[in-house]
């Protein structure tokens, strides 16, 4: 983007606002506050697409003009920034931290791959499935950064009459799965929870970890064999005969025993990821309010109480471990809140779904094949939390409009955003494996292009299958 470009964006964002406190709305049914809020979201939208500001600057506007515009009180402008869904993300990101500190995520990744042999098209299985997994639990940056020098050694020993090939393979899948595993969990990718966390405030409808597993995991798992067949099977065509020598088990050799520190920490993973999963039944048999987000963070405060070695006196996680957490990625998620509840509360989203009343003649396949379309190819060029703090608020009433559960676009939405694949822009993970420089931006494209397509298809066909039953 060229310094004026910048310049003049940097210069709309405020002016879209200035426009809205000066000027009478534009219809008698709409109030001043509620013009401005569309002026404000309108200015956020702009920053959060073009990022000519970081993105956790441009969340911190509506603490600043909500109240200063009176608009609404301080309080009602900071208290979604420390909703119960952020804190869930902020102890499941000590979890990762945790995991990265102790390398127990380089050894699950080497035990994964020591049990697989030689076979190409089992070897990219193996490095996917590990991806994915660790994704689920892991931001998708962190885990790409991970597998990455993991691919790349496997990759060196292959044979070299199918080492162009593999090794396009071995990288787009790592970059593809980190992306697929972060849907599985409401902790494995932002706008995840930020679904979660919205649906929560505006319509009161409660998504437990679990809940969204029934959706996510299933949801991921297919998307992730779909990519698997592609990448081998159609695309790059693996061969049957040893792609390489495998070095794994004597990388997992040289990384010794497990140390006292990371039996810990999987102990407190597992311990987390069953509570996660038995929530419900947790808090029948205790008679206790355990929540996701009281797991979150009491895996987390384990892990600053627990011992790490033996006979020393430093924890799991020390607080300047937090300096690893991603803190822009939380304020992102209160500003999109703020926003979704000003929309609420001012009658924009009424307002909104009235000029909508077009939309009731089509139907509502179509309308949630556009949406799931218009966000994966949006989120090729835009950042996927961004694009999904910008379009939640807008899609639910948009399905109330039409008679129709808020949950039937913003669900595809959400998970649409994490299904960016044809681009090295488009994701961390994409632009961590193309900056190996063993894949040309034709590669990403040509591979990613049928997977965005297979994607919408999935995405459209789980929420309408899978997506009602999140609300219980």
């Amino acid at each position: 983007m060229s310094s004026v470009t910048s310049r003049l964006l940097l210069l709309c964002g405020p002016l879209l606002l200035l426009v809205t406190a000066l000027l009478p709305p534009p219809s008698a049914q709409m109030t001043q506050a509620a013009w401005m809020v569309t002026g404000l979201m309108a200015w956020m939208v702009l920053w959060w697409i073009s990022e000519v500001v970081p993105i956790p600057v441009t969340s911190l506007l509506p603490m600043i003009f909500i109240p200063l515009l009176g608009i609404d009180k301080l309080d009602a402008a900071t208290s979604p920034y420390a909703h119960p869904l952020i804190f869930l993300f902020f102890g499941g990101f000590f979890l990762s931290i945790a995991m990265e500190k102790t390398n127990l995520h380089q050894r699950i990744a080497l035990k994964a791959l020591s049990l697989v042999g030689t076979a190409p098209g089992l070897q990219i299985a193996a490095l996917m499935g590990v991806t994915a997994f660790l994704s689920m639990w892991m931001s998708n940056t962190a885990t790409a950064v991970m597998m990455l020098p993991i691919g790349l050694s496997i990759i060196a020993m292959a044979n070299a009459s199918t080492q162009d090939q593999f090794g396009k393979a071995v990288l787009l899948g790592i970059a593809y799965s980190a992306s697929i595993g972060g849907i599985a969990t409401l902790i494995g990718t932002p706008p995840n929870a930020l679904l979660a966390a919205y649906l929560s405030k505006s319509y009161g409808i409660q998504i437990s970890f679990a809940d969204w597993m029934v959706l996510g995991v299933p949801l991921a798992l297919t998307m992730l064999i779909i990519c698997w067949l592609w990448l081998t099977k159609i695309h790059f065509r693996m061969p049957k005969t040893e792609a390489s020598l495998n070095d794994t088990p004597a990388q997992l050799k040289a990384l010794g025993l497990m140390s006292r520190s990371q039996k810990l920490v999987l102990l407190v993973f597992a311990l987390a990821a069953f509570s996660w999963i038995s929530q419900q039944w947790l808090v029948k048999w205790t008679g206790l309010p355990i929540s996701d987000t009281v797991i979150a963070l009491c895996a987390a405060a384990l892990l600053f109480l627990l011992p790490g070695e033996k006979g020393s006196d430093t924890a799991l996680l020390e607080w300047k471990d937090s300096q690893n957490l991603p803190w822009g990625v939380l304020l992102l998620f209160g500003g999109g809140l703020t926003m979704a509840d000003q929309i609420q509360k001012t009658g924009v989203s009424e307002l909104l779904a009235q000029q909508l009343q077009l939309l009731q003649g089509v139907p509502a396949i179509l309308l949630l094949l556009a949406v799931t379309s218009l966000i994966i190819f949006l989120t090729e060029v835009t950042s996927n939390t961004a694009t999904a703090a910008a379009f939640l608020p807008l899609l639910g009433p948009v399905a109330v409009s039409m008679e129709l559960s808020p949950l039937y676009l913003v669900v595809p939405a959400a998970l649409a955003a994490s299904f960016a694949f044809m681009l090295p822009v488009a994701t961390p993970p994409n632009a961590i494996v193309f900056a190996s420089g063993k894949l040309q931006i034709k590669d990403m494209v040509r591979a990613g292009l049928v997977l965005n397509l297979l994607g919408i298809a999935a995405i459209s066909l789980f929420s309408l299958w899978l997506g009602p039953q999140l609300a219980g």
